[in-house]
């Protein structure tokens, strides 16, 4: 009962601290303006512009998610993504992205900076979830550790947006570029998060404690499994990739040339989410995706199906396609060679068609992705040209001749010069 007592004590002591972030419901100008002061030094990078903040208490922040979910898609967008996914076999009959998402950034996430009003939000309720340990330790420094590492790493977000922009607009999803988008982000949030700790430490990380934050990291895929595991794999593990596999990404670059490397990055981003998963095909040498053109859905479009897809899944996506059926160690194996891909979806009434053209850097890796494809994706026609794989995933009543339409895709005037 004593221990208890002391524990609850030193919480509201922590809670009164004149360095709290948000106290009483309001945003601490003071404790605010210490972090946008001391992080240009750390991070190396000038703020151009004054960052507002608000907090946010619970019905407040349910209301900015959903703001947030519906400007970054176009209207029907999102629930036609869920019938792709669900066709694909990576989403269950009954989930919903929409709640998923929100749910997810809901309950994990305490602060966002939004590039679209350019204002950092702070979520009241959840800025304790640093737990006792942080708050006896932000109690005996005197400093708000859990706030500070929040608040450097949003305004880290503002600083990328006034240096490079952040994305805003929202890709419609017949000219989509998800890999390449997850990719960007993953180096953002990756900054973001070496920015944040350097900040916490007031010194820019070494090679040894960059090692032992990412080994804490690494097990942030799990943690989300552990306490969601009624959120879809899809959506879980698109947010741990942009913490884990984006922070050694950046940790990458931090290691070997300082801040000014994570600039130069920063300036030039990943295009995809192979470079991010395997750094050296970035930092070392520079492996660009090549660009796969589907064509040959003329007929099935004339017959009345209409395009509600055109995307790029990635190396990353195919992991996770992959892994569903695989162990992890062989499903990475499958998804490595990956060098580009395109997937195009057309809807009549209920009724789904994918057309993917995937393309590989050997002919060996384009035969593994065969070999395991039919286990991955069950009824679909699966197709290989040299370094080329072609899946034609029809309805599952029927409807349509696989046959026929990989045929037209694969004589589309588009392939022949897309072909490597």
């Amino acid at each position: 009962m004593r221990r208890a007592a002391f524990l609850v004590a030193l919480m509201v002591l922590a809670a009164g601290c004149a360095t709290r972030m948000v106290r009483r419901g309001e945003v601490n100008p003071d404790a605010l303006a210490a972090v946008g002061r001391r992080l240009p030094g750390i991070r190396g990078l000038a703020f151009t512009a004054a960052v507002p903040a608000r907090a946010l208490g619970p019905e407040a922040l349910r209301a900015m998610l959903a703001a947030d979910i519906e400007q970054s898609y176009h209207p029907g967008d999102l629930e036609r993504l869920e019938a792709v996914y669900r066709r694909l076999g990576m989403l269950p009959p009954d989930s919903s992205l929409r709640a998923a998402v929100a749910r997810l950034y809901e309950h994990e996430g305490a602060g966002f900076y939004d590039p679209r009003t350019k204002t950092l939000m702070l979520a009241t309720a959840q800025l304790g979830v640093g737990g006792w340990t942080m708050t006896l330790l932000s109690a005996l420094a005197r400093r708000d550790l859990v706030g500070e590492l929040l608040v450097a790493h949003e305004l880290t977000h503002a600083l990328q947006d006034q240096h490079w922009g952040l994305p805003t607009e929202a890709e419609p999803l017949v000219a989509a570029q998800s890999d390449r988008l997850l990719a960007r982000h993953a180096l953002l949030e990756g900054d973001a998060m070496l920015a944040g700790f350097a900040y916490v430490m007031r010194a820019t990380p070494d090679r040894a404690m960059l090692d032992r934050l990412l080994e804490k990291i690494h097990g942030v895929g799990t943690e989300l499994a552990t306490r969601y595991p009624d959120v879809p794999e899809l959506v879980r593990e698109s947010v741990a990739f942009q913490y884990d596999e984006g922070t050694t990404f950046a940790a990458w670059a931090l290691a070997n040339g300082g801040w000014a490397a994570v600039d130069a990055a920063e300036a030039a981003p990943p295009t995809s989410t192979e470079q991010v998963l395997h750094p050296a095909r970035y930092f070392a040498y520079r492996e660009e995706p090549v660009e796969v053109v589907v064509g040959g859905t003329g007929r099935l479009e004339a017959a009345g199906w209409t395009r509600i897809m055109e995307d790029t899944l990635g190396e990353h996506t195919i992991r996770l396609l992959a892994g569903q059926h695989r162990p992890a160690g062989e499903a990475a194996r499958i998804a490595d060679g990956w060098r580009g891909d395109r997937l195009r979806a057309l809807q009549h009434g209920d009724d789904l068609v994918l057309v993917w053209m995937t393309a590989w850097d050997s002919p060996d890796e384009a035969a593994e992705f065969v070999t395991a494809a039919p286990t991955l994706l069950a009824g679909a026609r699966v197709e290989r040209r040299e370094m080329r794989v072609l899946v034609v995933l029809g309805p599952a009543d029927g409807g349509v001749e696989p046959e026929r339409l990989a045929a037209d895709v694969w004589g589309a005037p588009g392939f022949a010069h897309s072909t490597r």
